[in-house]
């Protein structure tokens, strides 16, 4: 309801309406003979705001109406406010059967008054905001999300609650703009500081636990003590451990959301400067994979530094405060024990420096093999046609290799650091106590484990600095790696462009541009509506000419005019960027959808019969990159993208390439020249036929513009093509996938549901290795016991000293106060007199016996502990191996099909972010779960021995804990899994815009791309948060069941001191324990999720090793090495279809292909041409016939043995980052002499020459060459082969005429006795072949000589010769 109405209306009224009551008695207490419902739910429902509320307004209005069963105005007005404060609370009980309208509180959460339903959808709850106190501080507010869990209902990232307002990604980023100068410091920097306030109340608590015990341990050995002292002792526990728990669990909350603001600021300008930087200085300075890293990897980094900074100054805090209190204890006894401590932080030191150069060295193998594993997916269709999988699992097995040898330093160091720190505080306390006995002093029960518990104290300062200190170090420096990325110069467009306004909208001028990687452009005027094509050899300059215009190149020189360049640009690019959506979704790109200009764009580009054999029409979903499009969909969708932005300027990069004849036609008359005829294009070709209808020609030759004028003045400088020399109909390798995919081809990840299979368990433990599995569990087992036993062997020595005490009431006159024994330096030292040496001299030999006992225990507590840590280390390594090999196995052997169905990134994730897991995250977490485990059941055991009574409390403890965690687990898994889940659709969106930045900065889309980013980061946030909060739900219920545990075993301590004696030894042991459970027991939880979370990865990787479909592996040993000899290729009957209750790709194919001779392939879209190589290589497995090669059938003969023989030509050219010799011949079967033949007869030897012969790198997937380069360098490995059998899609279609004519020539004399199939491009490629193969529908329905087809009438070859269009 709006402020005005409230105003016009009243209170009363307001709340008679809420309430449904009369004006004058707008809010009832009882009703109809019970309370009523306003009443139950605002009053009843949240007794302390009321109360509040109710107390305020008798405070601020002292003349009450005293109406029974009325509250006054001024109350409402205190009560209203108070309810916008907190969350709806629940019904107490449903009062009557009238249903009453829903009120929502806030318009942005939906957060109704009065619920509708028992449980709201917790989609629409906002975080938090609103809930009171308590609600705040137990995270009352997250139940109904746990509750929810709990049934299984969160399965979708819409089911979580919405984050509090000021945690949205949209406030958090205005903020961080605001702030832009200092980055983090200035936008996050007070509200983190002032947390340090909560760090230092939390650590100054964490020391009265071990005071106390101190106090009440001494309390135990005065018989007769009175009971209050005890008494204060135990109530000084319960406060102490329960304000440290509130304390420490605020602390972790609020450093998570401040972390969380950092994270969403971080990425969304990362994300932003993505859009803005200029395209040269990014590309002359970061790869894309770095781009990805900073908003991945660094990212990380940084985030987990708000973890570390408050440790930097706490933990030389706490460790100064243990020093000190320890020498309250034992005098300077403590300094042997410190010299020891002090001795190892220099080897740990070493030890974290070695670490980390190892990390650093382990790290760059990893890219390298992520890279390596991502071009290997990009090309796997090449890579499996030219037999290449054991190359390139040896290249990635040699990467892997190294990795590894740099992991298991890693973690054999580890193992160092865990052996040290594991046996440091047994050493320390033998050192302090041997020290103090020698001084002549007496160890008693409240020294030794007030002085155990300050060891303990001691040990995490020294053990956590060196890593808090790597943390940060490795922030400071992916800080600076973002910083720099940042600091890039922005795209500057009004300095790039010239103004001149008088031009009219649409034209452009370029004039005297020099450019940073072209010549001079000299000078030329384009007018609005004209169509200018630009003609020249690959490699001359026409798609850097169209960049210049979008303004990516970074201009040196020379003006641009563009009219209404603040439009945009319609840009189709000559490498089609095509979007992980439903093809209508990529048409439209972000516009409103109208229905008769869709339908004309979808018309003018050809597109209506591909969209016409669809499952779902234009409603299919398209792979990633458009993996499942052919090359000319590809370039008619990006086509029809560009048409349908309806911009003033069109830039068109070659879209005729990769298109048949009749299609080509058609996109020119119907697009170019038809729905576009009023707009100004440039039109980039190597088409000639159709220069002649442009208004302006510009022929280009290495960057410069060397003639401008009409079709008539520049044709004559190109070689001409005879316009009767069309193309031929071909689609690329996958167009019968794209036909026959369902329309939903790559579904969602699958998030998998509830607790993890136990086969999950059992395949770590297979890959660990079970004899190595049991060996590091019996060696955690009796670490854990010795550890145990020496603490026992303590109480007992203490105990015996206590009951022998012939001399003890003499040594010790001090110990009258408890004071003293804590807090007076004289209190704990004594002068060494005659008495004390004469005691020692007396029971020097008894010392001696328990020390040597105790030292010996110790002894071997480290020596487990020591084959604990390398035994674990040993096995984490073998499983880390064991899972990667499996896995890269798998997914190499995987048909061609899975690849076709699934994202690269999904893929991709299984390589780098779940392996990480494994080698990694998962032994961490897992090594500390196992110790924590045996941990609890020791202090349990210790426990229960020392105190009995203990054990009344421990079953209903033990069933509250299963409850509290049992209830958590499920919500916490579903969380971490969305996360898992909403992570990956923010980097495959980053990763998709960085490769699409030309398209989306030309079309002036980068702010709707930025707000798409945002609202995928919000998913992701909205998950994290809820996760976190879960974390801490936990952790302050396992905090106040510790605090119960101590604060009931210090009063059954005292209560069984006032009815008997009791050893306090035990007691000392049994508290000294019980402190740290609080610990012990959120670590168990927390580190069983965490573990549970990594073993995800083991699960997903699991599943790619043991569910993929593979292709098989047999191989027949009876084919000779020679086959095939002749080169004869015989189709009979065959059939294909790619899956079940699809149509048949191939319907009954019967031909029969002769040795040596030359086949033309021609069809329409889906007609089965591709599908006949796919089915020769057996990419895809027939469904009934044969197909022989030398009379001998294929089905029968190896993969490997088939693929070798057989010799391919791709649509689309495939290059690894590597040399040019690596590329040309991976296997290293050929001189570089037969290298250079081949680099010379495809007409590449200037080219590779300038850019420095064989050894020159080619860049991330050939990036240095141009897409015609590269197709040539794909036709040199062709005549380095020594196939028989060559089949060829179309290789040369972008490449210019005159290097086409030469390179057919080529193909000609050197596969002159060769059989070879030819899918055309170019009807003028396959006009000499011996016959021409026409399919259509999956049937040969003609096959001849091309002369005699064309002396036929009823033949379609003839009329694709004839030509339509003309």
């Amino acid at each position: 309801m709006g402020r005005g109405v409230v105003a016009d209306f009243g209170l009363s009224e307001l709340f008679s309406g809420l309430c449904h009551t009369d004006t004058l008695d707008p809010f009832p207490v009882w009703r109809d003979g019970a309370i009523s419902p306003c009443f139950n739910q605002l009053v009843l429902g949240a007794l302390a705001h009321s109360v509040v509320a109710v107390f305020s307004a008798c405070y601020l209005s002292p003349s009450q109406n005293h109406k029974t069963g009325h509250i006054s105005d001024s109350s409402l007005t205190i009560l209203s406010f108070c309810i916008t404060q907190m969350q709806p609370p629940p019904v107490l009980s449903p009062v009557g059967e009238r249903s009453y309208t829903s009120m929502s509180v806030n318009d942005a959460d939906s957060s109704l008054l009065i619920p509708e339903s028992s449980y709201q959808d917790t989609g629409e709850v906002v975080a938090e905001d609103g809930s009171s106190f308590i609600s705040h501080l137990m995270y009352l507010w997250l139940n109904p999300l746990l509750r929810r869990g709990r049934r299984g209902e969160l399965e979708k990232p819409c089911n979580v609650y919405l984050l509090p307002r000021r945690l949205r990604t949209s406030a958090v980023r205005r903020h961080f703009l605001r702030c832009w100068e200092d980055l983090l410091h200035k936008a996050f920097g007070l509200r983190y500081y002032l947390l340090g306030v909560l760090k230092l109340a939390g650590n100054m608590l964490s020391f009265a636990g071990p005071l106390l015990l101190s106090s009440l341990v001494q309390y135990m050995k005065e018989e007769g003590a009175p009971i209050s002292q005890g008494a204060w002792c135990a109530t000084g526990l319960f406060f102490s451990t329960f304000f440290s728990a509130l304390i420490r669990n605020i602390f972790a909350f609020e450093v998570s959301k401040v972390s969380l603001s950092a994270r969403a600021a971080l990425i969304s300008a990362i994300y932003g400067k993505a859009l803005r930087v200029s395209g040269g200085s990014l590309a002359a300075r970061f790869t894309l994979g770095e781009v990805v890293n900073f908003m991945s990897t660094d990212t990380d980094h940084v985030i987990n530094f708000f973890n570390s900074f408050h440790e930097v100054w706490s933990l030389p805090f706490q460790f100064s405060i243990a020093l000190y209190l320890l020498y309250l204890q034992v005098g300077v006894a403590f300094l042997g024990g410190l010299g020891v401590a002090l001795l190892l932080v220099p080897l740990i030191k070493v030890l974290a420096s070695k670490i980390m150069e190892n990390n650093k060295h382990m790290l760059t193998h990893k890219d390298s093999r992520v890279r390596l594993m991502t071009e290997v997916l990009f090309g796997i269709r090449v890579i499996k046609f030219y037999n290449w999988e054991a190359y390139f699992a040896q290249k990635i097995a040699d990467c892997r290799r190294q990795e590894l040898s740099h992991l298991k330093a890693i973690k054999y160091l580890d193992a160092v650091c865990v052996y040290t720190w594991g046996s440091l505080p047994i050493v320390i306390s033998i050192i302090t106590f041997v020290t103090y006995v020698l001084l002549g002093n007496e160890l008693t029960a409240a020294k030794v484990f007030t002085a155990l518990a300050l060891v303990g104290m001691l040990i995490v300062p020294l053990n956590s600095f060196p890593w808090v200190v790597n943390g940060t170090l490795e922030a400071k420096v992916s800080l600076d790696r973002i910083q720099l990325f940042l600091k890039l110069p922005n795209q500057d467009l009004d300095a790039y462009f010239s103004s001149d306004t008088e031009s009219p909208k649409g034209s452009l001028m370029l004039h005297s541009l020099n450019l940073s990687i072209t010549k001079v452009l000299f000078f030329f005027l384009v007018r609005q509506g004209s169509l200018v094509v630009v003609v020249g050899k690959v490699g001359c300059g026409k798609s850097s000419l169209l960049a210049a215009i979008t303004g990516e190149l970074n201009r040196r020189g020379g003006d641009v005019y563009v009219q209404g360049r603040e439009d945009g640009f319609g840009l189709a690019a000559q490498e089609p960027w095509i979007q992980h959506a439903t093809v209508r979704d990529n048409i439209l790109f972000g516009k409103d959808y109208n229905s008769s200009f869709y339908q004309a764009v979808v018309e003018a580009c050809a597109l209506t019969d591909d969209l016409n054999i669809l499952p779902n029409g234009d409603r299919t979903e398209v792979g990633e990159n458009g993996v499942t499009l052919s090359g000319g969909q590809k370039a008619r969708l990006a086509l029809a993208r560009a048409v349908y932005m309806e911009k003033d300027i069109f830039l068109l990069d070659d879209p005729l390439a990769a298109v048949d004849s009749d299609v080509a036609h058609h996109l020119m008359e119907r697009c170019i020249m038809g729905i576009l005829r009023s707009k100004t294009r440039i039109l980039c070709t190597h088409r000639i036929e159709f220069v002649d209808k442009a208004d302006v020609v510009i022929l280009m030759d290495n960057g410069t513009i060397i003639k401008t004028g009409t079709p008539e003045e520049v044709l004559p400088l190109v070689e001409a093509v005879p316009k009767k020399r069309k193309n031929d109909s071909n689609q690329g390798l996958s167009n019968e996938l794209f036909a026959e995919e369902e329309s939903s081809l790559s579904r969602g990840e699958q998030k998998a549901v509830g607790g993890l299979a136990w086969k999950v368990y059992h395949t770590y433990w297979r890959a660990v290795g079970g004899a190595l599995a049991v060996s590091i569990l019996l060696s955690l087992l009796l670490m854990q016991a010795s550890k145990n036993v020496s603490d026992w062997w303590l109480s007992h020595w203490i105990s015996n000293l206590r009951n022998n005490g012939s001399a003890q009431s003499v040594l010790m006159p001090a110990y009258s106060s408890p004071h003293l024994l804590l807090f007076s330096p004289g209190g704990l030292m004594y002068p060494v007199n005659i008495m004390e040496t004469t005691a020692f001299a007396n029971m020097s030999s008894e010392v001696k016996f328990y020390l040597t006992v105790y030292g010996s225990i110790a002894g071997a507590n480290t020596v487990f502990t020591a084959f604990r840590a390398f035994l674990f280390a040993f096995g984490g390594i073998r499983a880390a191996s064991v899972v990667h090999n499996r896995l890269l196995d798998t997914v190499l052997k995987a048909t061609v099909t899975f690849f076709d169905t699934t994202p690269l990134g999904r893929i991709l994730n299984r390589f780098s972010s779940d392996l990480y897991s494994v080698d990694d995250t998962l032994p961490f977490f897992l090594n500390i779960l196992l110790t924590n485990i045996f941990g609890l059941l020791g202090m349990l055991v210790v426990m229960s021995y020392g105190l009995p009574w203990f054990l009344v409390a421990l079953l209903p403890l033990g069933l509250l804990y299963h409850r509290t965690q049992h209830f958590y687990r499920h919500t916490s898994r579903d969380l971490k899994r969305l996360c898992s889940l909403t992570l990956s659709p923010v980097y495959s969106h980053f990763s998709e815009t960085l490769s699409g930045l030309g398209t989306i900065r030309a079309s002036s889309s980068a702010s709707r791309f930025e707000e798409e980013n945002e609202r995928r980061l919000e998913q992701n946030q909205r998950c994290l948060f809820l996760s976190n909060a879960a974390m801490q739900w936990l952790d302050i219920r396992l905090q106040m069941i510790g605090v119960v545990v101590v604060t009931g075993i210090s009063v059954i301590a005292v209560f069984q001191h006032q009815f008997k004696s009791i050893d306090p030894g035990l007691v000392g042991l049994s508290l000294s324990y019980a402190l740290s459970s609080t610990g012990l027991l959120s670590g168990l939880i927390f580190n069983f999720t965490q573990t549970e979370m990594q073993l995800v990865s083991v699960e997903r990787t699991e599943e790619y090793s043991t569910t993929l479909p593979t292709e098989p592996q047999h191989s027949n040993p009876q084919v000779p090495t020679s086959w095939p000899e002749q080169g004869w290729v015989e189709f009979r009957g065959a059939v294909l279809s790619y899956r079940e209750g699809l149509p048949n790709a191939l319907d009954g194919v019967s031909l029969v292909v002769r040795p040596g001779e030359k086949v033309g392939v021609v069809g329409r879209t889906g007609s089965g041409k591709s599908t006949l190589f796919l089915a020769l290589f057996r990419m895809v497995e027939l469904n009934q016939g044969q197909i022989l090669l030398d009379g001998v059938d294929t089905s029968q003969v190896g993969l490997a043995q088939l693929r070798s023989k057989l010799a391919i030509i791709p649509q689309d050219p495939f290059l690894f980052s590597g040399t040019v010799r690596e590329n040309l011949d991976p296997c290293g079967h050929h001189p570089d002499s037969r290298l250079l033949e081949a680099l010379e007869h495809c007409h590449l030897s200037p080219v590779i020459n300038r850019i420095g012969g064989l050894g020159a790198e080619v860049g991330e997937q050939g990036k240095s060459l141009s897409l015609g380069q590269r197709q040539l360098l794909c036709l040199a490995r062709a005549l380095l082969t020594e196939a028989n059998i060559l089949c060829i899609d179309e290789a040369t279609a972008s490449v210019d005429q005159k290097t086409d004519k030469l390179l057919q020539q080529t193909i000609r004399e050197k596969f002159q006795d060769k059989t070879v199939l030819t899918i055309a491009h170019r009807i003028s490629t396959i006009m000499d072949s011996d016959r021409v193969l026409v399919m259509h529908s999956g049937k040969v329905v003609e096959f001849d000589t091309p002369a005699d087809l064309c002396q036929r009438d009823d033949s379609i070859f003839c009329k694709l010769v004839g030509g339509r269009g003309e």
